[in-house]
């Protein structure tokens, strides 16, 4: 069993992305299971297989308990660390080949405190990953791409996991403007010379 975790900052695709992927596993004969983390999501474009908004629920711990929104996805975090294993088991029982697994919108809610890598931890299968999804009309511009970049990384010592990088929304960009991101992944030094003339205007 192979546990995809897909992170990214909010509104970067992360829900979209699961949805995809998921439908490109079984169009490619592959066995999958979504499981949504999110206690504060609205909507899903996909049917979950296991769903934590069945046992706690953002907007209702923001009713009950009178908490921000914030608050509520924290404490609703919190409350499923406990019941980590107990969904870590149901996962097993599914018994698929791949699981991909939808993180909270804000992720510094999950990804920057402790319990995000304490869930990680006790989800992850003999074979785990992240997914980290970057927007990429976040990272056109040079200070954009290096702040994306340095998030990955945090994410990647946070989680302590094989990580995979993916940039979304490209669709939104021009081609010059990806043909210059791309340029800036693999030369460091045009990437510096580019960031610091930007900060110079």
């Amino acid at each position: 069993m192979f546990t995809v975790f897909i992170v990214g900052t909010a509104g970067s695709g992360k829900t979209t992305l699961v949805n995809s992927f998921a439908e490109w596993l079984e169009n490619n004969q592959y066995d999958v299971a979504i499981v949504n983390l999110d206690p504060a999501a609205e909507y899903v474009p996909y049917i979950p297989d296991i769903d934590i908004r069945d046992v706690v629920s953002a907007r209702e711990l923001m009713r009950k308990y009178k908490l921000g929104p914030n608050s509520s996805i924290i404490a609703a975090i919190d409350m499923l660390a406990v019941r980590a294993q107990e969904i870590k088991s149901q996962v097993i029982d599914i018994g698929v080949n791949y699981v991909l697994v939808d993180t909270p919108g804000q992720m510094e809610l999950f990804a920057f405190r402790s319990v995000g890598s304490l869930l990680i931890n006790r989800l992850s299968m003999d074979r785990s990953a992240v997914v980290f999804v970057i927007d990429a009309t976040q990272a056109q511009t040079p200070s954009g791409y290096v702040s994306s970049m340095l998030l990955a990384l945090s994410t990647q010592f946070r989680f302590n996991l094989p990580q995979v990088n993916v940039m979304n929304k490209v669709d939104l960009l021009d081609r010059s403007t990806l043909d210059e991101i791309l340029e800036w992944s693999e030369e460091t030094d045009l990437l510096r010379e580019t960031l610091l003339s930007s900060q110079a205007n």
